[in-house]
């Protein structure tokens, strides 16, 4: 694994703002009556979005809509609820201390000490939880609330769509996305200013998730024309074994890819983290 340096001189000033999807919240396994579970990805929250509208197969509900349609039917169905897909979740996603203390790649960020926020479109607590289980100093920022009463001592971990503690600020739907879109939201205006003077590292993001698409908008448009911003690559993204398509296309978006291998993921992102300290 191969850190880029100038990703590594970002971290060492401070400047690296590392931001982490569900491939993140997927390394962390445990058993259950002999049955290996890990954080659902966003395709299994989908895939059990149209089990319980009834679809008996996940492929016919794809071909009537995106995943984000379907999530809008969802709540459609459900009174503009999603409380049932979300119980699911934290169902899903309720694993022992200790599965989350062997992840390796949470063991990972909680060392990189240089960083003193994380931003995250997870809705689950393994991030945090890590930190409390190391001891590390922290406190979650979903909502406005939270936000401007730092001591200083603490690492922020912004929820960015939510979380399970706050139901009513998770992003998930068709409609929903398309609210943040328009960039006034309180996280947003954080965001605009957390990434003055710092580089973004998209970690545990697919190609596919929608995540992707709208993350780089709002990340390019919230870079883009800063006056006497400093040189370089402002955004990284870690992806197993890239394409000429996704590196062109990335490229297009002003982010650098950095390559890894789809058989050992977890270890090359821990690897890639632990090399970001050295």
């Amino acid at each position: 694994m191969i850190c880029p340096l100038d990703l590594k001189k970002r971290y060492h000033e401070g400047r690296v703002l590392p931001f982490l999807g569900a491939g993140v919240s997927m390394s962390v396994c445990w058993n259950v009556d002999g049955k290996e579970l890990r954080g659902a990805s966003w395709e299994e929250l989908v895939e059990q979005a149209t089990k319980m509208l009834g679809f008996s197969e996940p492929s016919l509900a794809r071909v009537r809509g995106t995943d984000l349609q379907i999530l809008e039917y969802y709540r459609i169905k459900n009174a503009g609820q999603s409380a049932p897909l979300m119980n699911w979740l934290l169902r899903k996603m309720s694993p022992p201390d200790d599965a989350v203390e062997r992840s390796d790649i949470h063991k990972a960020l909680v060392a990189l000490n240089n960083c003193k926020i994380f931003y995250t479109t997870n809705y689950d607590d393994f991030l945090e939880r890590a930190f409390q289980l190391s001891g590390r100093a922290h406190r979650v920022v979903a909502v406005e609330a939270h936000m401007g009463s730092n001591s200083g001592s603490e690492t922020e971990i912004v929820k960015f769509h939510g979380d399970l503690n706050n139901p009513e600020q998770i992003v998930l739907t068709e409609s929903q996305y398309e609210k943040r879109l328009r960039f006034d939201s309180a996280l947003d205006t954080k965001l605009r200013s957390d990434l003055q003077g710092r580089v973004l590292l998209f970690i545990g993001y697919s190609f596919r998730d929608p995540n992707v698409s709208y993350l780089f908008r709002l990340s390019k448009t919230l870079l883009e024309n800063q006056a006497g911003a400093f040189p370089g690559v402002r955004a990284y993204i870690t992806v197993p074994e890239p394409s000429e398509f996704e590196n062109e296309l990335f490229k297009e978006r002003g982010i650098e890819v950095i390559p890894i291998r789809a058989s050992r993921i977890t270890q090359d992102i821990a690897e890639l983290i632990g090399e970001l300290r050295a």
